[in-house]
């Protein structure tokens, strides 16, 4: 069995990074229960910033190539080393989730056009166009 780093073995990172992604899926499905009934704008650019402040990875240590949760490392190496040193993984992360959250908000919002017409369509029985009305002449 082959050594990742010198304290995990390729099965223990493996199943770190398992319970890991484990817990990133659970909170990412915790955030969308939460946020479920608010608006599609405010919605679909938190559920993406997030998603990728859990599932972006990034190196360990810049001589490894083993790759660990982004946002971690560069948590851990702020605490640890400084402010310069977070930057190093810390600024692919900010990045990458201010461009998810722009994409976000430019998303179109159909959804919330589309099951409008069908309420009023359903209450009124009519579609959204105007119907003509045949006029007979009067004598």
């Amino acid at each position: 069995m082959a050594v990742v780093g010198e304290s995990m073995s390729e099965l223990q990172y493996f199943w770190g990074w398992v319970v890991y992604l484990t817990g990133a899926i659970g909170c990412l499905l915790s955030l969308w229960f939460i946020v479920r009934k608010w608006h599609p704008r405010v919605k679909r650019p938190l559920m993406m910033a997030f998603a990728v402040l859990f599932f972006l990875p990034g190196t360990i240590h810049p001589e490894q190539s083993f790759l660990g949760p982004a946002f971690l490392i560069s948590l851990y190496d702020g605490l640890s080393q400084g402010i310069e040193a977070m930057w190093r993984t810390g600024q692919a992360v900010a990045i990458i989730a201010g461009v998810a959250a722009i994409t976000g908000v430019l998303l179109p919002v159909a959804k919330a056009t589309v099951t409008r017409d069908k309420r009023q369509k359903a209450r009124t029985g009519k579609t959204s166009h105007a119907q003509r009305q045949r006029k007979e002449p009067a004598c």
